[in-house]
Order: C-alpha cells, then sequence, then structure tokens
C-alpha cells in the first residue's frame, strides 16, 4: 500500500481512512515559533459526502490511493439520484445528492465532466474553477449605484447566489464552483 508524509499531501490527492477514501479539499500549514507545524487539511469522505478537518503530525504516514480518471456525461436525476453516462462504455452511474452536496447546483443536462473511479466505481465529480450559469429569476436591472450594491439571484440548477445589480434576467454568468459566487459576466 503506498502511502505518504504530510510534505507530500497534495489537494485532490485522495487519502484512505479506515479503507475509505477522502479527496484532500483543501490544505493549510499552521504553528507558531514555539510549536511544531502541522498539516491541516480538509477532507471530504467520497462515499458519505461527509467534510471535515484533519490535523497531521510531521512524521505521520497516511495510506493513499491511486484514481482512475474518465470523462462521464450528466444525463437526469431521479429523485436524490444522480445519473451520468460513462462516454467510454455508456453505462449509467449514479451518484447521490449526499455524495456531490452542493456541487449538484452546478450540474448541466448532456455537459462532459471528469470523474473518479476507484476500482471502476464511480466516487466524485471534478467540476472546473469556474462555470457559466443563467439567470432564472432576480429583481429588475438597475445601473448606477456602487460596487457594494448586490442583489439575490436564482440561477440555472437551483442556487442562489449575490450579483451585482446590473444583472438582468436571463444573463449569463460566471460563477466559482467552490464559493459559490459570482465571477463575472460570461
Amino acid at each position: 500500500m503506498q502511502t505518504a508524509l504530510p510534505t507530500e499531501i497534495k489537494r485532490g490527492q485522495v487519502l484512505l481512512f479506515d479503507a475509505v477514501p477522502h479527496v484532500v479539499e483543501e490544505l493549510r500549514v499552521a504553528g507558531t515559533a514555539k510549536t511544531k507545524h502541522k498539516l491541516h487539511a480538509l477532507v471530504r469522505n467520497l462515499h458519505s459526502g461527509h467534510v471535515f478537518e484533519r490535523t497531521f503530525a510531521d512524521n505521520e504516514r497516511v495510506a493513499t490511493t491511486e484514481l482512475e480518471y474518465r470523462r462521464v456525461g450528466y444525463s437526469y436525476n431521479q429523485g436524490d439520484e444522480f445519473i451520468f453516462l460513462d462516454a467510454a462504455t455508456f453505462e449509467e452511474l449514479p451518484l447521490t445528492a449526499v455524495q456531490l452536496g452542493d456541487r449538484k447546483y452546478f450540474l448541466k443536462e448532456n455537459e462532459e465532466y471528469r470523474a473518479l473511479f476507484l476500482e471502476g466505481r464511480l466516487l466524485d465529480i471534478v467540476l472546473p474553477d469556474t462555470m457559466e450559469l443563467a439567470v432564472l429569476e432576480t429583481a429588475p436591472a438597475q445601473h448606477g449605484g456602487g460596487d457594494s450594491a448586490w442583489k439575490t439571484a436564482l440561477m440555472e440548477g437551483g442556487l442562489s447566489i449575490m450579483v451585482p445589480l446590473f444583472v438582468a434576467s436571463g444573463s449569463k454568468l460566471l460563477v466559482d464552483t467552490k464559493t459559490r459566487k459570482y465571477v463575472g459576466k460570461a
């Protein structure tokens, strides 16, 4: 089994805790001059979708695993299951709403996504950093005002975000998939 020291851990890497795969979402190092620096990682359980912070000692070895990356297309959702189609085999692959979390708001039918597979089983979908979404519903556009004036907008997929006052219904916007915030006009 492959292992890694905390200095070798990277964002997006898959670690095994009790034989369950977890993906590293964020990393930061914290410590003072008097205490040793420790790696703090925000990890997501790929089976349950649960996100938590894990702290690693500087000499702790962590089991890692290699994943297979494939292209899948989002097909449809049925209840709390989201069905993806493998681009090579055309096999239907389900993910639950719990596994996807808030990333489900960015899924578009017939769009292709990069997917993580472990031992032939779909574990997760990797979204691009920003995605183009259409504004379904918002207050009428207003021109003028300061940069600090924002309003709520309902985006396609059901995501609700804050946007500048000049944005009108039907506009195409770029949205950051990690922070779920407005980035700019598409």
